[in-house]
């Protein structure tokens, strides 16, 4: 989105009757009234997750009890879906990433007949509600229910973002691998953080794709193209969870085979220790042999010396060959 577009001031509301805008930025009284006086108009609105007396008023309008509201407003429940008196009500998780680091803002939708509410921080709140009035002629025919899927399909799409730009990290680790070489200590630290941020993100869109099959499976009266349009919006949740579970297995994958890397090396390294052990531990023996204080052939001669000199050298080339061949040094 453009600086000049973000910069603009955000309605947070709008009131619709098809294709034309009745009201826009209205709160409260104001907009309670608005949709009584125009009983086929359709609206949505963006509230702050605090209580204020506009929106008891809205919550009271919708036949819903300030108990509710304050269940809405809790900060960090999970992802969930209920219904009351055909009132449905969806706890949301909209989340993005910052570096390795996931950070999210809890978003809750009151989707009513006549008015789609969300409930959530005002930074994300103004980002919904630009994209909500760009959406304004798509929203004309669909009525409070359109938006209510507008926005969950934005907020799915964003996890579904998150899942690509992880998976980009993760196969840039497993491309490292493909040398032979074990993860750096820098590479293992990355691939924490990145599993760490894919559980985070699999905490999200696994109760996602729960709460919206409640919500497709709540609706007895809705109409068949209502169904398929969640539908859809059911299915692209589905491939964020599915994508996220394979991408937790892969970095898994990833972790495993680093580790397995890595013994191969520290056993490399342990026999080429070994064989170079082996080859120095000739002179020793010979001269430790030879060197008793005991009479042995040729003994204090220059042949002698010769002959045992002779007798390492050979038996050290012999371990050396050996070793070589066995691929030990």
């Amino acid at each position: 989105m453009s600086d000049v577009l973000a910069s603009r001031p955000v309605d947070l509301s709008q009131v619709w009757i098809g294709d034309r805008i009745i009201a826009h930025d209205v709160h409260g009284d104001d907009l309670a009234d608005v949709l009584q006086q125009n009983g086929d108009a359709s609206a949505w609105a963006i509230a702050p997750r605090t209580e204020t007396g506009d929106l008891r008023r809205l919550v009271r309008m919708l036949g819903l009890d300030e108990l509710i509201l304050a269940e809405l407003l809790k900060p960090g429940h999970r992802v969930r879906f209920a219904e009351i008196d055909g009132t449905r009500l969806v706890r949301l998780r909209a989340v993005r990433l910052q570096g390795r680091e996931l950070v999210g803002n809890d978003v809750s939708l009151i989707i009513a007949e006549q008015i789609m509410i969300v409930l959530v921080d005002d930074q994300y709140g103004s980002e919904l509600a630009r994209m909500l009035a760009a959406a304004s002629k798509r929203l004309a025919a669909v009525g409070a229910e359109g938006a209510a899927r507008h926005v969950i399909d934005y907020v799915i799409s964003q996890l579904a973002d998150i899942a690509v730009e992880l998976e980009a990290a993760s196969d840039q680790l497993a491309e490292q691998l493909f040398g032979g070489d074990p993860l750096s200590r820098d590479g293992k630290l990355d691939a924490f953080r990145l599993r760490r941020a894919v559980t985070e993100l699999r905490r999200v869109a696994d109760p996602t794709r729960e709460a919206m099959q409640d919500l497709l499976d709540s609706a007895a009266d809705m109409t068949e193209i209502d169904t398929r349009r969640w539908t859809l919006i059911l299915d692209h949740g589905d491939r964020v969870a599915s994508t996220v579970a394979v991408l937790g297995d892969s970095l898994q994958t990833i972790f495993d085979t680093s580790l397995a890397l890595d013994n191969a090396r520290m056993s490399d390294v342990m026999k080429k220790l070994s064989g170079w052990a082996g080859i120095l531990a000739v002179p020793t023996l010979v001269t430790g042999f030879v060197g008793m204080n005991v009479h042995f052939w040729l003994q204090d001669t220059t042949v002698g010396f010769i002959v045992y000199l002779a007798l390492m050298i050979v038996a050290a080339v012999i371990l050396y060959v050996v070793f070589r061949r066995k691929s030990w040094i």
